[in-house]
């Protein structure tokens, strides 16, 4: 089989989407080597990301759309000129890896698998601005409508597509993501060292990673650092810094924590492990969620997890982790010194967090798409 796959987060972006499109598509290469993968995508300007630049990059056909012609041309050739690619090289299926498909894929006669990582634009659409909100409706809701199979992240993203979008729910499987198999790897004394001394960390810190944005919700954690017990403990952002770090940076300055608290912009993949292993608590108190990517690679680290209640989070993180409402600062504040006081507590969250993450395993992951891809061929020939 043919299997062709939206490339572009894949070959140019270094956040969520990326990494799970990616993930797919390695493991996809790794496991099927009796089909052929190819990557649909406009060229990246910084060249293939990382993580895409060993054997699935090497085995995969890259088809990629020039930035020569310019970023309106680029941009009309995936939302519908990649359809004649597609038919040119003889794709039987087509998975369209964060959240579209392009227009004239269903006339095509391919077969499609979309898969929606969430609909956050609908339920918080005050954190996106107005252009990128109509987009993403216009484009999510085109590719519910057309694909022959829905692959939600999670029970709660699929609950969303069939409430907002009115999908069948028949139409709609979940299939887990799992996370890059370094975060399993125990991180040895002398890497967390380094990492220690490369950005200058404290030797006891709670740890959130993801955008500095306004639903990742990193200002409660600011706030709740004051009302803990625990006067030593740091805490550290870590992620791509947008508009809204400007208020984290103020809020701090406010209330007197700039000694407390850090915030790392551009970390390089290969760190991650170790700054999730040194942490004492790793805390995640995002407004909404898809599936919450962060979760489980704290969870496979081996560190303690705090997470927001109101989305998807209690799926990923399990009854391993402990959880509240999201701008609840006095209970944060109260659960994280309940973790750093109690190591039989700490050492208990992380083994049995640990097992949970086991449960989101690649071979899991790939098990769920491939009965996907089997669902998607296996329909009547559209007429």
């Amino acid at each position: 089989m043919r299997i062709g796959f939206d490339a572009k987060k894949a070959v140019g972006n270094l956040t969520g989407i990326g990494n799970y499109s990616r993930l797919v598509i390695n493991a996809t290469e790794k496991r099927r080597p009796n089909d052929t993968c190819l990557l649909f995508a406009p060229e990246p300007k910084g060249g293939l990301a990382e993580g895409l630049e060993g054997r699935a990059a090497a085995a995969c056909r890259l088809v990629l759309y020039p930035r020569r012609k310019g970023p309106l041309r680029r941009e009309w050739w995936r939302c519908r000129g990649m359809v004649k690619d597609l038919r040119r090289l003889s794709v039987d299926l087509f998975h369209g890896l964060s959240n579209e498909l392009p227009w004239g894929l269903r006339q095509s006669g391919i077969r499609s698998v979309v898969t929606i990582h969430d609909l956050i634009f609908l339920r918080l659409p005050h954190t996106y601005g107005w252009l990128s909100r109509l987009i993403l409706r216009a484009k999510t809701r085109h590719a519910c409508r057309i694909a022959d199979r829905i692959i939600a992240v999670s029970q709660r993203t699929r609950q969303d597509i069939v409430e907002l979008y009115h999908i069948r729910e028949s139409k709609i499987d979940v299939v887990y993501q799992g996370c890059d198999p370094a975060f399993s790897r125990k991180v040895s004394e002398a890497e967390l060292q380094a990492v220690r001394e490369k950005y200058n960390l404290h030797e006891r810190y709670l740890l959130s990673v993801g955008t500095i944005e306004e639903r990742k919700n990193q200002l409660s954690l600011v706030r709740a650092l004051p009302l803990m017990k625990d006067k030593e403990c740091r805490l550290l952002l870590v992620g791509k810094r947008t508009p809204y770090q400007r208020r984290i940076e103020r809020e701090t300055r406010r209330l007197g924590l700039q000694g407390r608290v850090s915030i790392l912009n551009d970390v390089p993949t290969a760190d991650l492990p170790a700054l999730y292993q040194g942490s004492s608590a790793f805390l995640y108190m995002s407004l909404y969620e898809g599936f919450g990517i962060p979760v489980l690679e704290a969870l496979a680290s081996g560190v303690p997890v705090i997470a927001a209640t109101g989305s998807c989070l209690e799926e990923t993180g399990g009854t391993s982790s402990l959880y509240c409402a999201p701008l609840d600062c006095l209970r944060i504040a109260e659960l994280a010194d309940k973790v750093l006081r109690s190591p039989e507590l700490a050492r208990e969250m992380s083994e049995r967090g640990r097992e949970h993450a086991r449960l989101f395993s690649e071979e899991n992951m790939l098990k769920g798409i491939e009965a996907v891809y089997s669902k998607a061929m296996a329909d009547k020939p559209r007429k």
